[in-house]
């Protein structure tokens, strides 16, 4: 029964009730995979305002009663090299199994038959996501230039886990897409140096690219938030193969992007704020303009520029959803 939910929650990943509507391909499915030490959920303190409470990384944080957004983080497991000496333990080889849903053969035969694409890597799953992760952002950003040795250990011991994780069930199912999880951008650029990217990240990148060969994935992507156009050549290097989700918010340019790196994939980098209640076709209009030209150059999946916001209006969606597929169409005619 447990592998039949895990299934079920896999084809009906996205939007149920709107891929129906407009005709939507299914949604790149996330395979469920477990980054975290597996620490138990522990409640400090709950009031009628707000919940206290240690997640499963162990960090401690605050949010309002009913969770309604991103916690504040009070507190991190690991804030030195004693510390991540007694947390790295619950990485160690060995510990892949307990990890992989229950009942693993039912599991696999059953995903042989699926008419939708999997992905491995979510949120934690990156290099700069994990140990910011564990450790908070001042201190990670600290650490890199006071004890770098220390960031090398943790990205690498993540990577052996990765690998070994990652492995284990490419061996036995078909893997469509590899994702690395990183938010390594605000709106004013990357949070940390090509220097520190090159140290840190590209040599696990290129240890994930090369797995991703072995396993016969050909889609390698990035993802994070902010404006990434400086990362991009830093990624391209690696051998990873494209990003999302561009937001336009942030000053990404999709087209001066795709004029630079021709071959690089794109998911995303429609503006949403296009179908808020205050627009008109007219912005939706030439905002699909650019998707069109997009669509033309090849390698790109139209998306929003993240996920569709609660500002969007049903009418201007629904506007924008049938026009994109009439492009589409007729593209592809």
């Amino acid at each position: 029964m447990a592998n039949k939910n895990i299934y079920s929650k896999m084809e009906k990943a996205g939007d149920v009730n709107v891929q129906p509507v407009f005709g939507l391909d299914q949604y790149l499915t996330k395979f469920p995979v477990d980054y975290s030490p597996m620490f138990a959920h522990e409640t400090i303190e709950k009031t009628e305002t707000h919940i206290i409470y240690k997640d499963e990384y162990g960090v401690l944080n605050k949010n309002d009663i009913n969770i309604t957004s991103l916690p504040m983080e009070l507190e991190h497991p690991v804030k030195d090299r004693k510390s991540w000496e007694e947390y790295k333990q619950h990485y160690s080889p060995g510990s892949i199994k307990k990890r992989l849903p229950p009942d693993w053969n039912n599991l696999t035969e059953r995903l042989k038959t699926r008419d939708f694409p999997i992905r491995l890597g979510g949120t934690n799953g990156g290099f700069l996501g994990f140990p910011r992760q564990i450790m908070g952002l001042t201190t990670y950003m600290m650490t890199m230039y006071d004890d770098p040795a220390l960031i090398d250990d943790i990205c690498e011991t993540f990577l052996n886990f990765l690998l070994e994780y990652y492995r284990a069930i490419a061996a036995d199912i078909k893997i469509d897409c590899l994702l690395i999880w990183e938010d390594m951008a605000g709106k004013m650029g990357s949070l940390i140096s090509p220097a520190h990217f090159k140290k840190f990240l590209t040599p696990r990148y290129k240890a994930m690219v090369n797995f991703a060969k072995d396993a016969g994935i050909d889609i390698v992507i990035t993802d994070s938030d902010g404006y990434v156009e400086e990362l991009i050549p830093l990624i391209v290097e690696t051998g990873v193969t494209g990003m999302y989700p561009f937001e336009r918010a942030a000053g990404n340019d999709l087209l001066r992007i795709r004029k630079n790196f021709p071959d690089f994939q794109l998911i995303g980098g429609f503006d949403k704020r296009v179908l808020f209640a205050d627009s008109g076709k007219d912005r939706i209009d030439a905002e699909l303009a650019i998707t069109a030209q997009l669509l033309k150059s090849g390698k790109y999946i139209p998306h929003m520029d993240h996920f569709v916001s609660p500002d969007c209006t049903w009418a201007n969606f629904t506007y924008y959803r049938q026009a994109l597929n009439s492009i589409i169409e007729e593209i592809g005619n």
